[in-house]
């Protein structure tokens, strides 16, 4: 028996149920996708008549992947690579960059004026207005599960606890301070046994994303009945003068320049952090992905 090509419809609706494989349903697809469930159902159910097989099960028990749809939507990602890559080899050859970057990148860093990153987004858009840009502002440990997972190819961000089976370039440097709001008792002492003393009874804010007794051990064994999982979270904590807790000096500066906000015991908490890339090992990035990487490396070490 000769097997059918694949076609340009095929494609098509590979893609959607690949949209709502990753969404986890059709109701999440359909704003991705921006057609009606019914749409999708009707596309997905063509799908599985041109292939004749079952690719997922819907209905009262909810959304479910069968067997034979994982294989599908595994091949389907090794086609649109495939794709990806054909396009990059035809497009290279004419001296252009072409396709699609996608990025996870540390949530707020666009408040550090001094980060390299929209310095080099805009280099690089200015070099090659015809690839698709898809940003996805995370918190680190979140950036390092989607490089793993192949959502995203580059992940930026600082990350405290390597993972082995990614591999990590330094890019630039950053400082997280201890704060306390305005109306902490900590704000308004300056003697630094007395901050020695209130520290130790303050209830701390603790970032769900990070080993805090391995970053910061100085504010080990603190008190704590509260976890945020991104840095506004930490700063909303800080914020109830209830709390204590770590933030970027970039991101607490205008909280800090505008009395909401102390650097506690003048700095003497403050901790250098490392902000990395991160791409999957073993992971062949296109032309697109590496374009980027040496555009971030160049403007990171260009001082402003």
């Amino acid at each position: 028996m000769v097997a059918r090509q694949v076609s340009k419809v095929d494609i098509h609706l590979l893609r959607v149920f690949c949209v709502v494989v990753d969404s986890e349903g059709f109701s999440n697809a359909q704003v991705v996708l921006n057609v009606s469930t019914s749409t999708i159902s009707r596309q997905i159910s063509e799908l599985e008549t041109r292939l004749g097989m079952r690719l997922c099960d819907r209905g009262r028990t909810g959304f479910r992947v069968t067997e034979k749809g994982d294989t599908v939507y595994q091949a389907a990602q090794k086609l649109f690579v495939a794709l990806g890559e054909f396009q990059e080899t035809v497009d290279g050859s004419r001296g252009r960059l072409f396709g699609h970057l996608a990025l996870g990148v540390i949530e707020n860093w666009a408040s550090n004026n001094s980060a390299p990153i929209v310095r080099s987004l805009s280099k690089f858009t200015a070099m090659a207005p015809d690839v698709r840009i898809e940003l996805h502002s995370l918190a680190p440990n979140d950036i390092e599960f989607a490089v793993l997972d192949g959502k995203v190819p580059i992940g930026i961000g600082p990350f405290h606890s390597p993972k082995p089976g990614l591999v990590y370039n330094d890019i630039c440097k950053e400082t997280v301070c201890l704060y306390c709001g305005s109306g902490h008792p900590l704000f308004a002492i300056d003697c630094p046994e007395e901050q020695e003393k209130q520290l130790r009874k303050s209830l701390f804010a603790k970032r769900a994303y990070l080993n805090e007794e391995t970053v910061a051990p100085k504010t080990r064994n603190l008190p704590s009945n509260a976890i945020g999982h991104q840095m506004e979270a930490i700063a909303l904590l800080i914020l109830t003068d209830r709390y204590v807790g770590y933030l970027p000096s970039y991101f607490a500066k205008d909280w800090v320049a505008g009395g909401r906000m102390k650097n506690i015991a003048n700095g003497g908490f403050d901790r250098p952090v490392t902000v990395q890339t991160a791409v999957r090992r073993g992971a062949k990035l296109n032309r697109v992905g590496r374009t980027f990487l040496e555009i971030l490396s160049e403007e990171a070490n260009t001082k402003i």
